[in-house]
C-alpha cells in the first residue's frame, strides 16, 4: 500500500489525469489482515489508483468467532455483517467480493443484498455460483505440484491429504480431481485408501498422520513417497506431527502444500507449495469491472494459473536454517505487531476507564488508535441511537441518517479530526470521498447491536487478524459499557427524582424538602435573615372528591402546586408533604414577604379555577412561622425543622377553624 506522502503526490497527478473519479466500486471482504486476502486487496488498490476508480472496502471479520462454536457467537456475526448493509449500492457502479473467508451467515446475507441491485458483481478468490469469478485455476496449478514430485523426485506412491470436499469448498474438490488426473496420466492407479479428508487447518495433521501410519502398517513400507496436501495449513500441521514423532521430512517422505501462505516459509523445513496469483486476481478484477460497466459481456470465469515454489520439504532446497532467516524476521515482525496490539488493547481499557465524560472517552479511543493499530487515518463515526441497543432494519442500506464523527485523526496521527457530521449515504466525509485513497468501513457493534462504523486506512502487512479483531471487539464492549453507564446515571437521577418528589404534583415531598433545610438554615445564619416555613392545607378535599370525583380532587391539589410555583421567586422550595398538605421552605424572608407569597398563591388559584370554568372553588388554609436562626451548641436540625412545621401548622389550624367548611364553600 502507498504511504501518506505518496498519496499526496499521487493526488495532484490523479486530478490532472482524471479530474474526478471515473467510477466508484464497493469491495466486500472479511479477514482483511490475512495474507491471501491482503494480496488481493493490494491488487485491487493498485489497479483502482491507476484507472481512476474510488474504492471503498466494507469489511467484517468473517467467522473467526463462530467457526467452531457457531451458535455461541451468532449474535456477534449478526452485528458484524452490518458492514455490508451500510452502503446503498444504487450509488456504486459495481461490487467486488473477496470470497475466501466469508462465514455461512455472511454468504447468505450477501446473496440477499446483491439480489436487490442490477450492477456488475465480480467474485475473486473463490468459486461463487451466483456471480462472475476471477479465481485460481486450481486443477492446473495443483497438477504442477503433483507432477513435480513424480517427475523431479521419482515418487510413485503418493498420498493425498484432502479437504472436506464440501460444495462451498470447490477448490478442494478441484485439487482432489487434479491429483487423480495426474496419477492417471502417469499410469499410477488411484487408491481410495491413500486419501485422508481433513479440516483444511493445522489440527488435521495429527489424525492424518495416524491414518497414514495405520494404512502403511498393513503394507511392506513405513511411509508413502510423498503426501500432497490440499493447502499449506494442512501440510504444516502434518509436518509438525511428523517432527514430534521423529519422522524426517523430506528424508522419510516428501510433503507439499498449496497457497504459499507466509507460514509455509517460516517453519523448518520450508514448505514446497504452489503460489496463487492473488495480487493479479485483484488487479484483473478492476480492469474487468470497468469493461463490464462499459457493457462488455463475459461468458466464462477468468482462471489464473499459479506457480510452484520448490523449498525444503521436497528436497529441492537444502535444509539450511539460514535460508529462512528473512522469513523468520517477517514472522517475528508479525508476532511483535500482535503483541503491540494486545498492549494497545490493555492501554485502551485503562485510558477509557479514567475518562469522566463521553468526550474524554472518545478522545482516549482516538489517541490509543494512533499507536500499534496500523491505522494511518481513523474516524470514529457514531449513528443515531448508538446508545439504545439498536438493531438495523431490512431497509437500512437505502435509508439515510446523520453520522457524527466524534473523534479521529489523519496523516498517521499528525492531525486530529474535529467533531463533524456527514450523511450515511455518502459513506465518508466530503474530503475523504473526493480523494483517491481507498478507505475501509468496519461496523461498530456489541454483539447484534449496531453503533456506527469506523473509517480507516489500515496498514495490513504483518498484522494478526485475530488480534485486530479483538481490538474491535473490545471497542464495542467499551461503547456498550459507556452506554450502560449512561443508562445507570440516568436511572440514578430518575430514582433520586422519584425518591424526593411527589408524583401527582411533581413538587418535592417531605423527604426532598428536608434535604434543603440545612442549606437554607446555614445561609440565613450567614446573612442574618429570616427562615420561613409556610404551610397550605386544601379545604374540603373530601367533599370535592365525593361530589365531583377524584380527578377533580386531584385537579385541586395540582392547582395549588401550580400556584405555589408561580408565586416563587427563587428563595422558596415547594413541597407536598402528604394528602392535602403543602409546605414552603423559604430563605431571606420577613412577615410581609410571607403574607405577599400567600396572597399571590390565592390569586393564582382563583384565576386558574375561573379560567378552567370549574363548578367549585379551590380554597386553602395557611399558616407560617419565621425565625432568624442563630448558632446553637450541637443543635439537631431535624428537631429544628419539626419545630418550624409545628409552629406553622398551629397558625394554619387556627385559620382553618375560622373558615366555613362544607356546602357553603362549594358553589
Amino acid at each position: 500500500m502507498k504511504k501518506p506522502d505518496e498519496y499526496n503526490n499521487f493526488k495532484s497527478v490523479y486530478k490532472q489525469n482524471f479530474g474526478s473519479f471515473m467510477k466508484k466500486i464497493a469491495v466486500f471482504t472479511s479477514h482483511v489482515y490475512e495474507q491471501m486476502s491482503g494480496m488481493m486487496q493490494k491488487g485491487l488498490i493498485d489497479a483502482a489508483l491507476k484507472h481512476g476508480v474510488k474504492l471503498i472496502f466494507f469489511a467484517s471479520f468473517g467467522d473467526s468467532y463462530s467457526s467452531k462454536n457457531y451458535k455461541e457467537f451468532s449474535k456477534y456475526d449478526e452485528g458484524d455483517k452490518v458492514s455490508f448493509d451500510i452502503p446503498d449500492l444504487n450509488d456504486f457502479d459495481g461490487v467486488v467480493k473477496i470470497t475466501t473467508y466469508f462465514s455461512d451467515i455472511v454468504k447468505e446475507h450477501l446473496k440477499i443484498i446483491l439480489s436487490k441491485y442490477d450492477i456488475p458483481v465480480i467474485s475473486i478468490g473463490g468459486n461463487d455460483e451466483e456471480h462472475f469469478n476471477i479465481r485460481c485455476d486450481d486443477k492446473n496449478t495443483f497438477a504442477k505440484v503433483v507432477e513435480h514430485v513424480i517427475t523431479h523426485h521419482g515418487c510413485r506412491d503418493i498420498f493425498h491429504l484432502a479437504g472436506d470436499n464440501k460444495p462451498e469448498h470447490s477448490y478442494s474438490v478441484d485439487r482432489f480431481e487434479s491429483y487423480k488426473s495426474v496419477l492417471e496420466n502417469h499410469g499410477i492407479p488411484f487408491d481410495e485408501e491413500k486419501v485422508y479428508y481433513g479440516s483444511l487447518w493445522y489440527d488435521c495433521g495429527e489424525p492424518a498422520l495416524d491414518y497414514i501410519l495405520d494404512t502403511y502398517s498393513k503394507r511392506d513400507k513405513k511411509f508413502p513417497d510423498a503426501v500432497v496436501c490440499v493447502n499449506d495449513y494442512s501440510a504444516i500441521g502434518l509436518i509438525n506431527a511428523c517432527k514430534s514423532r521423529g519422522i524426517r521430512i523430506p528424508e522419510d517422505m516428501i510433503i507439499t502444500g498449496f497457497d504459499a501462505v507466509a507460514e509455509s516459509t517460516c517453519g523448518f523445513p520450508t514448505l514446497t507449495t504452489a503460489r496463487q496469483s492473488f495480487y493479479d486476481m485483484g488487479y484483473q478484477a478492476i480492469v474487468t469491472m470497468l469493461r463490464m460497466i462499459e457493457g462488455e459481456k463475459f461468458d466464462e470465469d477468468i482462471m489464473m494459473e499459479g506457480d510452484i515454489l520448490c523449498n525444503q520439504s521436497c528436497g529441492c532446497q537444502e535444509k539450511n536454517v539460514d535460508s529462512i532467516e528473512d522469513f523468520r524476521r517477517s514472522y517475528l515482525k508479525k508476532i511483535e505487531n500482535a503483541t503491540a496490539i494486545a498492549q494497545s488493547t490493555t492501554n485502551l481499557m485503562i485510558s477509557v476507564s479514567d475518562a469522566n465524560t463521553l468526550e474524554e472517552c472518545f478522545k482516549a479511543i482516538s489517541d490509543n488508535a494512533k499507536t500499534d493499530t496500523g491505522f494511518r487515518d481513523m474516524l470514529l463515526c457514531l449513528a443515531p441511537g448508538w446508545d439504545k441497543q439498536r438493531i438495523v432494519d431490512d431497509d437500512f442500506s437505502e435509508s439515510d441518517e446523520d453520522m457524527t464523527v466524534v473523534a479521529g485523526f489523519r496523516d498517521g496521527g499528525k492531525t486530529d479530526v474535529p467533531v463533524q457530521h456527514f450523511r450515511k449515504k455518502d459513506i465518508l466525509p466530503k474530503d475523504m470521498l473526493e480523494d483517491p485513497k481507498p478507505y475501509y468501513i468496519f461496523a461498530l457493534h456489541h454483539l447484534q447491536y449496531y453503533m456506527g462504523y469506523l473509517i480507516a486506512d489500515p496498514d495490513i502487512d504483518n498484522r494478526e487478524q485475530k488480534a485486530i479483531q479483538s481490538w474491535f471487539v473490545d471497542l464495542g464492549v467499551i461503547l456498550e459499557t459507556r452506554r450502560i453507564q449512561i443508562d445507570l446515571e440516568q436511572s440514578v437521577t430518575r430514582l433520586g427524582y422519584l425518591y424526593n418528589r411527589d408524583m401527582l404534583t411533581e413538587l418535592y415531598n417531605r423527604r426532598g424538602l428536608e434535604e434543603f433545610f440545612k442549606e437554607y438554615f446555614e445561609e440565613c445564619i450567614k446573612n442574618s435573615t429570616g427562615l420561613a416555613v409556610i404551610v397550605f392545607d386544601m379545604d374540603d378535599l373530601k367533599t370535592i372528591n365525593d361530589r365531583f370525583g377524584h380527578n377533580e380532587g386531584d385537579y385541586g391539589l395540582k392547582t395549588i402546586a401550580y400556584a405555589m410555583l408561580e408565586a416563587s421567586n427563587g428563595d422558596e422550595v415547594c413541597a407536598r408533604s402528604g394528602g392535602d398538605e403543602f409546605v414552603v421552605l423559604a430563605k431571606n424572608y420577613t412577615t410581609d414577604k410571607a403574607e405577599s407569597f400567600v396572597m399571590k398563591v390565592r390569586e393564582v388559584i382563583g384565576r386558574k379555577v375561573m379560567l378552567d370554568d370549574k363548578e367549585y372553588k379551590v380554597c386553602v388554609s395557611t399558616g407560617s412561622y419565621i425565625e432568624f436562626p442563630g448558632v446553637g451548641p450541637g443543635e439537631d436540625l431535624h428537631r429544628v425543622f419539626e419545630k418550624f412545621l409545628k409552629e406553622a401548622d398551629s397558625t394554619m389550624y387556627a385559620e382553618k377553624r375560622e373558615h366555613k367548611v362544607g356546602r357553603d364553600r362549594i358553589s
